[in-house]
């Protein structure tokens, strides 16, 4: 078992034992669809932007910390990368397909506001960090420079902040907006030929949307006053 393994099994130790002595939890999955981009890795600067398409899948667990707050954190395979769609003469075009292995940790804070004379209380900000190793990578394309697949090319550890909004269809669903920038270069810095990653701030970094949905399915409740399922039963002011 490598480093990585041991500490991932150690995380998951720590917080699913703070979990079990937890008042109430819940357990469940998670879903999505990715958006993501390599910030400065492109070759036309008119063709930049969020246009690769992935997917995001794992396991998510969650306890209240506060009346209105939650930990929650995650498990996630998550696919991301970068592609500049083709000219007008069709060339140009590749894509950096990158697949993680990542563990999200955040806090959940309910938030309330008032909407046409009706109170809202379904609606989280989540802010939080997530740690992830890349286990597979793959480089297609025909540009007009060579990408090089080479595992020097690229940092295997992605350290990421995020932040997001969720909404709370019911106890059990809820509809989750994410963005993430990691703060570790996806492909390093300056190795990219004709300069298309250069040492500024964010070159080289991966940037994430997500949208995506979570299935909270188990809970555990020690004390029957307290409502089960996601921050949606949090009590109100």
């Amino acid at each position: 078992m490598n480093c990585f393994s041991r500490n991932i099994v150690m995380l998951i130790l720590v917080l699913t034992a703070r979990i079990a002595f937890s008042q109430t939890f819940n357990a469940g999955v998670g879903a999505g669809l990715t958006i993501t981009e390599i910030n400065g890795a492109n070759t036309d600067p008119s063709r930049r932007g969020f246009h690769k398409l992935g997917i995001s899948a794992g396991g998510v667990a969650n306890f209240r910390v506060a009346k209105k707050t939650l930990f929650q954190f995650e498990i996630n395979y998550t696919q991301k990368g970068s592609m500049q769609p083709p000219d007008s003469l069709n060339n140009g075009y590749y894509k950096i397909n990158l697949g993680y292995i990542e563990v999200p940790v955040l806090i959940r804070q309910q938030l309330f506001f008032n909407w046409k004379g009706n109170r809202i209380n379904k609606v989280d900000l989540e802010l939080g960090a997530s740690y992830g190793r890349m286990f597979h990578r793959t480089v297609i394309g025909n540009t007009n420079y060579q990408l090089n697949n080479t595992e020097n090319y690229y940092n295997t550890s992605d350290v990421s902040l995020l932040a997001g909004i969720d909404y709370n269809f019911t106890n059990n669903i809820c509809f989750n907006f994410r963005y993430s920038n990691s703060v570790i270069p996806a492909v390093k810095r300056s190795t990219l030929v004709n300069g298309l990653v250069s040492q500024t701030f964010n070159r080289g970094n991966n940037m994430v949307f997500l949208l995506g949905f979570k299935f909270l399915f188990t809970a555990k409740k020690k004390n029957s006053s307290q409502p089960a399922g996601t921050t949606a039963p949090m009590p109100t002011e």
